[in-house]
């Protein structure tokens, strides 16, 4: 059987903790979500204002190169630069200055350039301008386009790809050998009627689009770009780029994710980098290339890992909280039921006056009174029961049934080997002698004395009447000491009786014997034959010096 205190505290601890429990869960659960969506929308937001930054420089780049292009449809006489070499260079020159005002207005561009086709117009024809060291643009001698072959991208790509196209374009960043720069170009080709006139172009140094993306460091993540063929343009670390076949399994994820499910299922997709896993977003710019930003999910989780933290820490004081209530109930509720349980499991026993000590204003309080009341009116009630059966009406000292009771304890004792004690065997003399000569109520009388005399000598619960003028002490845990203090007692208590008494006839004389247990005694009735041969002996000797036996 569960004791109350168990019941108690399994149903706090279960209630507590549970609550807790649902708490911490559910609390946990929706954390995750909260951060989730929040980090998502942030790195998306973040990945369109970074494009957006890029795109706004490349559209730039855009509109400059048609408004260059634009002149050169308008005021450009492609067949008489053919024959008037004078008429070329004067144009050139006047497109060389607004170039280079188109140029400044777009920022960021590195070179312009416009390049007729060199098989009709010259080799070297045309304009390329380039900024210096001081951040000015300058006329330089065009590139020898016909040095190289038309495949040769690093050199000659910049006219040949747009030509071939036909369209306006962004070309791939790629290595221009003609300056060791690596850049990203603008190019738009030029036809004349129906023959093809040439190319206008801008180049944008790839550094300037790195310092955007290096810029890039949301949660200790970082930024990368990547091509529409998947191959990686720039990376931290690999500023160089790095093609798609070249890629582990962690950048293979990444372009799958930007390429193919970037905008579909998924609003964030996961890949390992370093064997830890990355939160991974993208945004479209304008020349077709990916902007990826990419974020360590343990950072981004950081603020849940505080908060579980802080739930540990919250739990650990919720347990100190619930120790100290489960204190204050064990000390105000608990405690005192199992005392007042104690209490009256030994009231049921029949032990009255154990003491009930807790006192309160509740209802504890009021029951403890109430066992207290039970307890004192039922030792009231069973003291008096007791009293009726186990006391002699007549002069208050133990009677025959109390004796016989008595009997039996000390028999146990002797048989346990505890037995110690002494016995006093008592007659009252002369008693038939009151009675015939002065009548029964005087005599009854003269042993109600006796009984008051012993009584004051050896105590109430240690007298018993076992006969008409018969009585008997038991002491126990006796010594030779005691024993001699008891008779003189008894001897000081009779003559100061017969000084102040006055009613009888004669004194009050009373015939004793005792002795004590001793090793060997079989039972209380071997001890006591010896004590009330003893009180005979005494008897007799104080018949003998009255020379009256009838008197008895």
């Amino acid at each position: 059987m569960k004791s109350i205190r168990k019941k108690m505290l399994s149903l706090l601890c279960g209630i507590v903790f549970g609550l807790y429990a649902v708490i911490a869960v559910t609390g946990s659960r929706e954390m995750r979500h909260i951060i989730y969506d929040e980090n998502a929308a942030t790195m998306n937001m973040l990945a369109k204002q970074k494009a957006s930054e890029l795109n706004a420089h490349m559209a730039a780049v855009e509109r400059g190169v048609r408004s260059i292009s634009q002149y050169i449809l308008e005021n450009a006489d492609s067949d008489r630069m053919k024959h008037d070499s004078a008429y070329m260079k004067q144009f050139m020159d006047v497109l060389a200055i607004r170039s280079m005002e188109a140029a400044a207005v777009a920022g960021d561009v590195e070179t312009v350039y416009f390049r007729p086709d060199p098989h009709v117009y010259g080799a070297t024809s045309g304009i390329f301008i380039t900024r210096n060291e001081n951040g000015q643009y300058v006329s330089n001698t065009p590139t020898d386009i016909l040095k190289y072959a038309s495949n040769d991208r690093e050199h000659v790509g910049w006219y040949y790809e747009p030509k071939e196209r036909g369209v306006p374009m962004w070309m791939d960043p790629y290595s221009n050998q003609n300056i060791n720069v690596l850049m990203i170009s603008y190019v738009v080709p030029i036809w004349s009627g129906n023959s093809f006139f040439g190319v206008v172009g801008m180049d944008m140094y790839m550094s300037a689009v790195h310092r955007v993306v290096d810029a890039i460091n949301y949660k200790n993540g970082f930024g990368f770009l990547l091509d529409q063929k998947g191959s990686l343009v720039y990376h931290r670390e690999y500023p160089e780029g790095l093609s798609a076949v070249q890629f582990g399994s962690s950048l293979r994820d990444a372009a799958y994710y930007l390429l193919a499910e970037r905008g579909k299922s998924m609003s964030v997709g996961r890949y390992l980098w370093h064997r830890e896993p990355y939160f991974l977003v993208g945004a479209d710019m304008q020349n077709g290339m990916i902007l990826a930003i990419t974020s360590p999910v343990e950072e981004v989780y950081q603020p849940l890992v505080r908060m579980r933290i802080a739930m540990v820490i919250i739990f650990i004081l919720v347990v100190i909280a619930t120790v100290i209530t489960m204190r204050l109930i064990m000390h105000h509720i608990i405690l005192p039921i199992g005392e007042l349980t104690y209490a009256s499991s030994r009231i049921s026993r029949g032990e009255l006056n154990i003491p009930i000590k807790h006192k309160s204003d509740d209802e504890i309080g009021k029951l403890a009174d109430s066992i207290r009341r039970m307890a004192e009116e039922l030792n009231e009630y069973i003291s008096y029961i007791h009293a009726q059966a186990y006391t002699d009406a007549m002069t208050g000292v133990g009677n025959k049934a109390a004796y016989m009771d008595k009997i039996k304890l000390l028999d146990r004792k002797i048989h346990e080997g505890m037995a110690d004690f002494t016995v006093f065997v008592f007659d009252v003399n002369g008693l038939k002698r009151i009675n015939d000569t002065m009548g029964h109520e005087i005599g009854d009388a003269l042993i109600t004395d006796a009984a008051r005399v012993l009584k004051n000598v050896f105590g109430d619960d240690s007298v018993f009447r076992i006969g008409g003028d018969e009585f008997v002490a038991i002491k126990e845990k006796t010594t030779e000491d005691y024993i001699s203090h008891l008779l003189m007692k008894y001897r000081t208590t009779i003559n100061a009786f017969n000084q102040n008494e006055r009613q009888y006839e004669s004194e009050l004389t009373i015939s004793s014997g005792y002795t004590s247990y001793v090793e060997g005694d079989e039972d209380y009735k071997t001890v006591f034959h010896r004590a009330d041969a003893e009180m005979y002996k005494d008897k007799q000797r104080f018949y003998q010096g009255c020379n009256d036996r009838r008197q008895r």
